[in-house]
């Protein structure tokens, strides 16, 4: 299926969604009823996703990520207590976009703004729990630098699965972001 296909299935439905793009610091540096009666649509957590602040933000950063997810490369190195990565592009424009993304959604963290990202549970767990986890950007030419690390052994694996959930968005795009939200797991 084409990804303009995809995307058009499912654009009224969420019209903008999360893809901090963080990616690896190595590359980037060297160059049943059918219906939908539950989880994502349940609750106010649809509510909070599609809100203005949000559409207007990180849902909408993100969704032109998805449509830009070929022109992103990644690279991660873990460490014992968390990740190093690099997000980066050689489109000057995706590479603004990624940049205003992550300092977007650090903004929120730091303004303690969280809701819930139905597509992303890691992203999720991380808005939840602010004070658990340190984290730093730096920027390059061509993307972001992020640092993100704790010493608690559970958020520790949040960031790894966020990590690692990024690395599938930017190879496989709205595909990718559609598989996390129907398993919504990390």
């Amino acid at each position: 299926m084409k990804r303009r296909t995809v995307a058009a299935g499912i654009g009224g439905l969420i019209s903008g969604s999360i893809a901090l793009f963080g990616f690896g610091r190595k590359a980037a540096l060297a160059d049943s009823s059918g219906g939908m009666t539950g989880g994502m649509m349940s609750g106010s957590g649809m509510q909070d996703m599609m809100s203005r602040g949000n559409m207007m933000g990180p849902m909408k950063l993100g969704m032109e990520l998805f449509e830009r997810h070929a022109e992103i490369q990644r690279a991660t190195e873990y460490l014992p207590n968390g990740i190093i990565d690099a997000t980066v592009s050689s489109n000057p424009k995706t590479a603004g976009i990624i940049q205003a993304h992550v300092i977007e959604m650090y903004r929120r963290l730091a303004e303690n703004r969280p809701f819930n990202y139905m597509m992303s549970p890691s992203a999720t767990a991380m808005l939840q729990n602010p004070t658990k986890y340190r984290r730093s950007y730096r920027l390059l030419p061509t993307g972001i630098e992020v640092t993100e690390t704790s010493d608690d052994p559970e958020m520790v694996k949040v960031i790894y699965a966020h990590a690692k959930e990024l690395d599938r968005f930017a190879k496989d795009g709205m595909p990718a972001m559609m598989r996390g939200m129907m398993g919504n797991k990390m």
